[in-house]
């Protein structure tokens, strides 16, 4: 019976299947031919497209027989509710995901890649849309049964997400784990939430009927899922060491508070402490928590702390930094986060001036008074596990575990643009150094640090392919910044690429006794 129901399905449905392939092959082959710097290719709005394409195939094919309603010829053949239920699915997963699995494997073969990696890649994507699309999706088409409902049904979801974004922001709530390695962890919550409620309406819908009920789950599962990007950030952090078998102790690695290393200068050309684009952090973003920060009249100290016990070419980054100002009464007066901060193991030990946000007015009332500081980092410590090097300009290289990669300078004549593709995931943490080798002169380097600590692959959005980047300054048109390597050994120079993979999670805690914020304000900028 459930080959009947897939025919009769496909039969009534076959016309909007074939513009749901066609849309994903018109959709791979731009991607194809944006290449790897995708250079003014819609590829957020193009994912959604898709995404939203997928769902209404779906539903559609739900709504060929529909659960709700007394109507429907299904009921008094009789079927038996479950080959109803393994029709629709294996609709969604054949004519569905079918084509958007091919197309992701003739992708990665077009673009050079080995079959068996492309398809690897291809069947991992396959799967977590599966769980976390699909399911969800099948699920809440069985809880309507027209169109019209299910564009109303629409809405109101698109609402409640718009909701969760917009609002908690009036309300000061935070998602503690965003633009960080553990931000997987509210995700599995979510997803796995969702995943529950949607196999719970699925029986409810298949076995019972009970819509009302299935409804009211769906609702309540939906808010809690959203509702996990708030979890706060000690929870998620336990989590992880629970969940992520990387995650382990680095005992040799110390903070400790470096008064020695006197007063933060800025840099010619640097914030102080503007958030800048990263991967993950667009420009948009950056845009807004500029604005926000502005707008909020904060003053920035930066206590200079000292890290010592590194291990040779490895890379510590600070996942998160909780600050607490406390008062001579023993109170705490303020608590934020510090500034993010990231440190090459070249040396075993390096100072560095960790950036603190207070509030303008707090600043204003206890600038000259002594307060005991006290910093909570959650750290990860990252290996390097291999280094590549290629041409500076319009170098093209493949690098196992990194990607196909592609370098080129922009049309200004300042910036190494460095782009690369990968099926599957991309690469936690990259260092890029524009290097001479004739002078071994080398530019600070770039991080290219996006780490996602899940131990799940699959989770790529829009395609099964990476695609990733960054940028290497050489030439600052104002002047104020001069580099080593820049315009006439841009010709010999190369890009040194250095892999770096996650070797554990580790906490540090130190408190500073007796301080004056105003001790510690950056110094003024010598014109």
């Amino acid at each position: 019976m459930v080959r009947h129901i897939l025919r009769k399905d496909l039969t009534l449905l076959w016309p909007i299947v074939a513009g749901f392939a066609a849309l994903c092959g018109l959709v791979g082959l731009a991607r194809f031919a944006a290449g790897r710097f995708l250079q003014g290719f819609p590829g957020t709005p193009l994912s959604f497209l898709v995404l939203l394409a997928a769902a209404t195939v779906m539903t559609l094919a739900v709504h060929q027989d529909p659960i709700p309603g007394v109507r429907q010829d299904w009921l008094v053949r009789p079927i038996r509710r479950r080959d109803v239920f393994l029709a629709k699915l294996g609709f969604a997963i054949v004519f569905v995901q079918g084509p958007w699995f091919a197309i992701d494997t003739v992708q990665g073969v077009a673009n050079g890649f080995p079959f068996a990696e492309s398809a690897g890649a291809a069947a991992a994507c396959a799967v977590w849309i599966l769980l976390t699309v699909t399911l969800p999706v099948v699920a809440f088409a069985a809880l309507t049964s027209t169109t019209t409902e299910m564009l109303v049904g629409g809405v109101c979801i698109f609402a409640v997400v718009v909701g969760f974004l917009a609002v908690p922001g009036f309300a000061g709530l935070t998602r503690p784990a965003a633009f960080t390695g553990f931000a997987w962890i509210p995700a599995l919550v979510r997803d796995a939430v969702l995943l529950a409620a949607a196999a719970a309406v699925l029986l409810l819908q298949y076995r019972s009927r009970r819509t009302w009920a299935a409804r009211a789950l769906f609702a309540a599962a939906l808010i809690a899922g959203l509702s996990s990007s708030f979890l706060p950030w000690r929870a998620t952090w336990q989590l992880d060491r629970l969940l992520n078998a990387t995650s382990s102790d680095a005992t040799e690695v110390a903070v400790a508070f470096a008064p020695d290393a006197g007063r933060f200068r800025a840099a010619p050309g640097q914030g102080i402490d503007d958030v800048v684009e990263k991967p993950g952090r667009g420009a948009a973003d950056v845009a807004d928590e500029n604005q926000r920060r502005r707008a909020e009249g904060a003053r920035t100290v930066f206590v200079p702390v000292r890290v010592s016990g590194l291990r040779a070419e490895s890379r510590l980054l600070a996942d998160r930094t909780d600050v607490a100002l406390i008062g001579r009464d023993g109170r705490v007066v303020y608590r934020g986060t510090g500034n993010d901060f990231e440190v090459h193991g070249r040396v075993a030990t390096a100072a560095i001036h960790q950036g603190v946000r207070v509030p303008g007015a707090i600043f204003s009332r206890l600038k000259s008074e002594l307060v005991d500081v006290q910093l909570d980092y959650s750290f990860t410590v990252f290996q390097a596990r291999a280094t590549y090097a290629l041409p500076a300009s319009d170098g093209d290289q493949r690098m196992p575990g990194v990607g196909w990669c592609a370098t080129r300078v922009n049309e200004q004549g300042s910036r190494v643009m460095f782009a690369c593709m990968q099926p599957g995931e991309r690469p936690p943490c990259l260092a890029l150094t524009l290097e001479d080798p004739r002078t071994e002169q080398r530019n600070p380097d770039v991080s290219l640090c996006a780490p996602d600590y899940s131990p799940y692959p699959g989770h790529v959005f829009g395609d099964a392919l990476s695609r990733f980047g960054g940028s290497l300054p050489f030439f600052d048109p104002s002047g104020l910044v001069r580099y080593p390597v820049g315009g006439p050994q841009l010709a010999n120079a190369r890009v040194i690429v250095t892999d770096f993979r996650p070797a554990g999670h580790f906490v540090r805690h130190i408190t500073i006794p007796s301080v004056r914020m105003k001790d510690w304000e950056p110094q003024p900028l010598v014109q």
